[in-house]
């Protein structure tokens, strides 16, 4: 009887201390619930846009940043995939056709030159604190259920903002932008005043690197640099074989000499050829003039 008596107590105790750790796990993670809810979403100061975030550091504020007459303030913005963007904080733009040119947007994605989605609209605009402390711009209700993280990077000597996309691939139709500018540290850029001209536009990066458009695109750098790996290897393998196997020498290892030497010439035939008909037919005009 004693015994069963000492194994109740033990076994007793057991339970009373495994509910102790439970209570205890438990209002841990509801702390912590409680704290990343409390700070997940940053209630703007009354009569501020949704881009300007009161932190306990100073004032979040991107106004400076921001067209309001319907124009973007980042344009030409590439990813590594080719993709183009447009990006306008606090205010809507509107921006090629489509659904773009609808209004309400705050990003444009143009995919390779010939297909345009809303990748965000700008009254879906808020700002967040992920688990880091790290503050981002998360827009909602883009075309096809796309949604835009626009992370904000503090750089106190960044006086020209630099926006950086990195795509979606991680999460498909979440894309992923960095901006890096010095209005992301709290205090440096509270109330300060709009731009006011939207020329030329501001061309952001592409995954870290340099933005630009057309040409300077991922796809068409790497086409140029294939072209002249191309060339280059056309004339030294041409040489070489040229030669060690059929034992040339001097200009006679150029592949094709005969070719490349009459170019020049051919160059000026065409010409002459396509410009002739022409400089006769200004000169026919004027005679009939006088």
């Amino acid at each position: 009887s004693r015994a069963w008596v000492v194994t109740f107590l033990f076994w007793g105790c057991i339970v009373h201390l495994l509910n102790m750790i439970a209570i205890a796990i438990s209002l841990t993670l509801l702390l912590m619930l409680l704290s990343v809810k409390a700070q997940d979403k940053c209630t703007p100061p009354d009569g501020k846009p949704n881009c300007v975030c009161e932190t306990t550091d100073g004032v979040i504020d991107l106004t400076s940043m921001s067209y309001e007459d319907g124009n973007p303030y980042f344009s030409w913005v590439y990813d590594n995939g080719g993709q183009v963007y447009s990006y306008n904080p606090c205010h809507e733009f509107y921006d090629g056709y489509s659904f773009c040119n609808e209004g309400n947007i705050a990003v444009c994605q143009n995919a390779y030159g010939d297909e345009e989605h809303s990748c965000g609209t700008s009254s879906s605009e808020t700002m967040h604190v992920d688990d880091n402390g790290q503050y981002y711009l998360q827009y909602d209700g883009g075309d096809g259920d796309r949604i835009s993280q626009v992370f904000l990077v503090c750089d106190s000597t960044a006086n020209e903002p630099e926006l950086t996309a990195d795509g979606d691939g991680e999460t498909t139709l979440t894309y992923i932008f960095h901006l890096k500018t010095k209005c992301a540290c709290p205090g440096t850029c509270v109330d300060a005043p709009p731009p006011t001209d939207p020329d030329p536009p501001h061309r952001g990066g592409r995954g870290g690197g340099g933005g630009g458009g057309g040409i300077e695109g991922p796809i068409g750098i790497a086409l140029i640099f294939l072209a002249i790996g191309g060339v280059a290897t056309y004339f030294i393998v041409g040489a070489v074989i040229l030669k060690f196997k059929f034992e040339r020498t001097g200009t006679d290892i150029i592949p094709q000499k005969e070719f490349w030497f009459d170019l020049p010439f051919l160059i000026k035939d065409g010409c002459v050829f396509t410009f002739t008909p022409l400089v006769r037919l200004i000169k026919r005009d004027g005679y009939d003039k006088v």
